[in-house]
């Protein structure tokens, strides 16, 4: 008899200014074998650390995190999902079985966005449209652009005040994916998580810039056959 492959938890982390709404297909594309569960703190604007981001994130997930599960984050998704599983490896809580980051250079590389304060509202916007983070037509609803630049530009604030100290390595298997017209993260960058890591690793491009999995279709395709086969072990 065959057996059946075991529903796994996927727990995903949104881009700087973001929300849970990035991962709304993702349900449908990727069962039976896993179930996606959207992450997103109100109000981070009241966190001025990411640490703090990241202990507040592990107290509201930590009763369903206790069950299998693996993390997928994307840009500053993928800073937080590793920091996370960092601190729950070092306070000895259920790990994930396999991390899943995009689009995001490791801790001991600067962030993507690192010349964040250099730029004001304008020059964000502008970039953040270029890269396809900020939809143009957001420009139609002043208010709700003003807010979507604040929050973009508070998140990469929390970016640098990450604290690398020991560069901490995870015994669960990490996976890259990132875009191959990336102009902020290269392929080498993404190969530098190698060192995070003692388990599988792997790196995977996937045409188009920093934004690539808008176009789910491709990404879907790839992270099937992994997360199956995470899920099965």
């Amino acid at each position: 008899m065959r057996k059946a492959t075991r529903t796994m938890q996927l727990f995903c982390f949104h881009h700087a200014g973001g929300g849970g709404l990035a991962f709304n297909a993702w349900n449908k594309a990727l069962r039976p074998a896993v179930e996606v569960t959207p992450v997103e703190v109100a109000n981070r604007q009241r966190f001025a650390t990411l640490r703090q981001l990241v202990e507040e994130v592990n107290d509201q997930l930590r009763s369903t995190l206790d069950q299998p599960h693996m993390f997928f984050g994307h840009s500053f998704g993928a800073l937080l999902a590793y920091r996370l599983a960092c601190v729950r490896a070092a306070e000895g809580s259920p790990v994930p079985r396999a991390v899943f980051l995009s689009a995001y250079g490791p801790p001991h590389l600067p962030p993507p966005l690192h010349v964040v304060d250099l730029l004001d509202d304008h020059q964000l916007a502008t970039l953040l449209s270029d890269l396809g983070g900020l939809p143009s037509q957001l420009t139609r609803w002043p208010t709700l652009h003003e807010r979507a630049v604040t929050a973009t530009r508070h998140d990469l604030r929390l970016c640098m005040t990450d604290e690398e100290g020991d560069a901490a390595e995870l015994s669960c298997p990490i996976h890259v994916f990132g875009g191959s017209e990336d102009p902020l993260v290269s392929e080498s960058d993404l190969h530098e998580w190698r060192s995070r890591t003692t388990a599988e690793f792997s790196v995977r491009l996937l045409r188009g810039g920093h934004f690539y999995l808008r176009d789910r279709q491709p990404l879907f395709e790839t992270l099937r056959p992994l997360m199956s086969t995470v899920a099965a072990a």
